[in-house]
Protein backbone atom coordinates (compact mmCIF):
# COMPACT_ATOMS: atom_id res chain seq x y z
CA UNK A 1 0.00 0.00 0.00
CA UNK A 2 2.10 3.24 -1.06
CA UNK A 3 1.80 6.10 1.56
CA UNK A 4 -0.34 9.78 1.36
CA UNK A 5 1.79 11.69 -0.49
CA UNK A 6 2.13 15.68 -1.98
CA UNK A 7 0.57 15.73 -5.78
CA UNK A 8 1.50 18.93 -8.11
CA UNK A 9 -1.31 20.38 -10.34
CA UNK A 10 0.13 18.69 -13.78
CA UNK A 11 1.40 15.66 -12.67
CA UNK A 12 0.25 12.61 -14.15
CA UNK A 13 -1.03 10.27 -13.58
CA UNK A 14 -4.24 11.57 -11.44
CA UNK A 15 -3.72 9.93 -7.98
CA UNK A 16 -6.70 7.89 -6.92
CA UNK A 17 -7.82 10.40 -4.26
CA UNK A 18 -7.24 13.96 -2.82
CA UNK A 19 -7.26 15.33 0.25
CA UNK A 20 -8.73 18.55 0.45
CA UNK A 21 -7.42 21.37 2.67
CA UNK A 22 -9.32 24.71 3.43
CA UNK A 23 -6.69 26.88 1.38
CA UNK A 24 -6.87 25.36 -1.44
CA UNK A 25 -10.59 24.95 -0.92
CA UNK A 26 -11.34 28.65 -0.73
CA UNK A 27 -8.95 29.03 -3.74
CA UNK A 28 -11.53 26.74 -5.69
CA UNK A 29 -14.56 29.15 -4.54
CA UNK A 30 -13.44 32.15 -4.38
CA UNK A 31 -12.78 34.03 -7.64
CA UNK A 32 -10.75 37.08 -6.16
CA UNK A 33 -8.08 34.45 -4.72
CA UNK A 34 -4.80 34.59 -5.44
CA UNK A 35 -4.17 30.73 -6.66
CA UNK A 36 -7.98 30.59 -7.88
CA UNK A 37 -7.52 29.86 -11.64
CA UNK A 38 -4.67 27.06 -11.17
CA UNK A 39 -6.44 25.27 -7.99
CA UNK A 40 -10.18 25.65 -9.85
CA UNK A 41 -8.35 24.20 -13.20
CA UNK A 42 -7.06 21.42 -10.90
CA UNK A 43 -10.05 20.84 -9.25
CA UNK A 44 -11.81 20.22 -12.67
CA UNK A 45 -9.19 17.74 -13.62
CA UNK A 46 -9.89 15.85 -10.11
CA UNK A 47 -13.59 15.82 -11.97
CA UNK A 48 -13.11 15.05 -14.87
CA UNK A 49 -10.68 12.57 -13.70
CA UNK A 50 -12.73 10.45 -11.58
CA UNK A 51 -10.46 11.35 -8.33
CA UNK A 52 -12.48 10.90 -5.19
CA UNK A 53 -11.80 13.63 -2.29
CA UNK A 54 -11.04 12.44 1.21
CA UNK A 55 -12.04 15.38 3.70
CA UNK A 56 -12.10 16.24 7.59
CA UNK A 57 -15.27 16.14 9.78
CA UNK A 58 -13.53 19.20 11.10
CA UNK A 59 -12.94 20.97 7.23
CA UNK A 60 -16.54 23.07 7.87
CA UNK A 61 -14.68 24.65 10.92
CA UNK A 62 -11.69 24.89 9.48
CA UNK A 63 -13.13 26.68 6.54
CA UNK A 64 -14.44 29.30 8.39
CA UNK A 65 -11.48 30.79 9.51
CA UNK A 66 -9.95 31.10 6.14
CA UNK A 67 -13.29 31.80 4.14
CA UNK A 68 -13.39 34.56 6.90
CA UNK A 69 -9.80 36.41 6.39
CA UNK A 70 -10.61 35.96 2.34
CA UNK A 71 -14.09 37.95 2.25
CA UNK A 72 -11.95 40.32 4.63
CA UNK A 73 -8.74 40.88 2.48
CA UNK A 74 -10.81 40.72 -1.43
CA UNK A 75 -14.26 40.88 -0.50
CA UNK A 76 -17.69 39.13 -1.71
CA UNK A 77 -17.64 36.77 -4.53
CA UNK A 78 -19.45 38.59 -7.34
CA UNK A 79 -22.37 35.92 -6.72
CA UNK A 80 -23.04 38.19 -3.73
CA UNK A 81 -22.47 41.38 -5.60
CA UNK A 82 -19.18 42.40 -4.49
CA UNK A 83 -21.20 43.73 -1.80
CA UNK A 84 -18.82 46.30 1.20
CA UNK A 85 -17.56 44.49 3.90
CA UNK A 86 -18.61 45.22 7.07
CA UNK A 87 -17.61 43.16 10.37
CA UNK A 88 -20.75 42.75 12.07
CA UNK A 89 -21.81 39.68 13.68
CA UNK A 90 -25.23 39.06 10.54
CA UNK A 91 -23.02 39.67 8.39
CA UNK A 92 -20.13 37.04 9.37
CA UNK A 93 -23.19 34.34 9.98
CA UNK A 94 -23.91 35.25 6.45
CA UNK A 95 -20.33 35.19 5.02
CA UNK A 96 -20.28 31.38 6.68
CA UNK A 97 -23.34 30.45 5.51
CA UNK A 98 -22.19 31.14 1.90
CA UNK A 99 -18.64 29.91 2.65
CA UNK A 100 -20.64 26.38 3.57
CA UNK A 101 -23.10 26.37 0.74
CA UNK A 102 -20.02 26.36 -1.54
CA UNK A 103 -18.36 24.00 0.43
CA UNK A 104 -21.15 21.39 0.45
CA UNK A 105 -21.65 21.66 -3.58
CA UNK A 106 -18.20 21.35 -4.54
CA UNK A 107 -17.94 18.32 -2.29
CA UNK A 108 -21.37 16.84 -3.93
CA UNK A 109 -19.77 16.96 -7.43
CA UNK A 110 -17.01 14.52 -6.10
CA UNK A 111 -17.20 11.04 -4.90
CA UNK A 112 -15.85 11.46 -1.38
CA UNK A 113 -14.75 9.66 1.93
CA UNK A 114 -15.33 11.72 5.21
CA UNK A 115 -12.56 10.87 7.80
CA UNK A 116 -14.73 11.67 11.17
CA UNK A 117 -12.04 12.68 13.64
CA UNK A 118 -11.83 10.54 16.83
CA UNK A 119 -9.59 9.22 19.49
CA UNK A 120 -7.33 7.47 17.24
CA UNK A 121 -7.07 9.80 14.53
CA UNK A 122 -6.50 12.48 17.09
CA UNK A 123 -3.26 10.80 18.72
CA UNK A 124 -2.07 10.13 15.32
CA UNK A 125 -2.60 13.85 14.72
CA UNK A 126 -1.13 14.41 17.57
CA UNK A 127 1.63 12.79 16.76
CA UNK A 128 2.08 14.23 12.96
CA UNK A 129 1.50 18.16 14.74
CA UNK A 130 4.45 17.50 17.24
CA UNK A 131 6.93 16.10 14.56
CA UNK A 132 6.38 18.29 11.88
CA UNK A 133 5.55 21.13 13.60
CA UNK A 134 2.28 21.02 11.95
CA UNK A 135 -0.93 23.40 12.61
CA UNK A 136 -3.44 21.45 14.36
CA UNK A 137 -6.02 21.34 11.40
CA UNK A 138 -2.89 20.41 8.81
CA UNK A 139 -2.26 17.53 11.05
CA UNK A 140 -5.77 16.12 11.12
CA UNK A 141 -5.53 16.54 7.36
CA UNK A 142 -2.56 14.29 6.72
CA UNK A 143 -3.93 11.80 9.54
CA UNK A 144 -7.04 11.26 7.23
CA UNK A 145 -4.66 10.82 4.41
CA UNK A 146 -3.19 8.14 6.12
CA UNK A 147 -6.23 6.77 7.47
CA UNK A 148 -7.85 6.81 4.42
CA UNK A 149 -4.68 4.37 3.53
CA UNK A 150 -4.97 2.24 6.20
CA UNK A 151 -8.62 1.37 6.19
CA UNK A 152 -8.31 -0.10 2.97
CA UNK A 153 -11.32 2.18 1.25
CA UNK A 154 -11.78 1.90 -2.12
CA UNK A 155 -13.61 4.05 -4.73
CA UNK A 156 -15.56 2.91 -7.38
Amino acid sequence: MAPAQEHMFEEEPLPEAVVFDSDFIINVLHENEEFHDECREFASRLFDGGVAIVYSSLSRLDLWHGWERAVKARGLPAEMGGEPVRACVDDREQWYKLGDEYLKTLLSLFDRYEVRIGTRLLDKALDFAARYNLRSHDACLLACAFSYRSVGYRFP
